[in-house]
């Protein structure tokens, strides 16, 4: 989460777009992606959301992060962050 938690805003809407996307799409899952960008613009609310479900569905969250650690580290592979300017 502490990846998350760092992201611009902008990756969390493009994250809850994705997340969106999942729900019509069926090679996409689109609850870790929804959940990720609920981390990211809002961490207080889906903060609970993600210990609940931490608690709840280990075994379903550890490989729904594991996806969605895979599309970050894939999008700053793609795109890397600009140190100056």
């Amino acid at each position: 989460m502490t990846k998350i938690g760092e992201l611009p805003k902008e990756v969390g809407v493009m994250l809850l777009s994705v997340g969106a996307l999942g729900f019509v799409l069926p090679a996409v899952a689109g609850t870790p992606a929804i959940l990720a960008g609920g981390l990211v613009l809002w961490p207080r609310t889906f903060g609970k959301v993600d210990r609940w479900l931490q608690r709840r569905c280990p075994v379903a969250y550890r490989q729904g992060m594991k996806q969605i650690g895979r599309y970050l580290d894939d999008l700053e592979r793609r795109y890397p962050a600009s140190d100056g300017a």
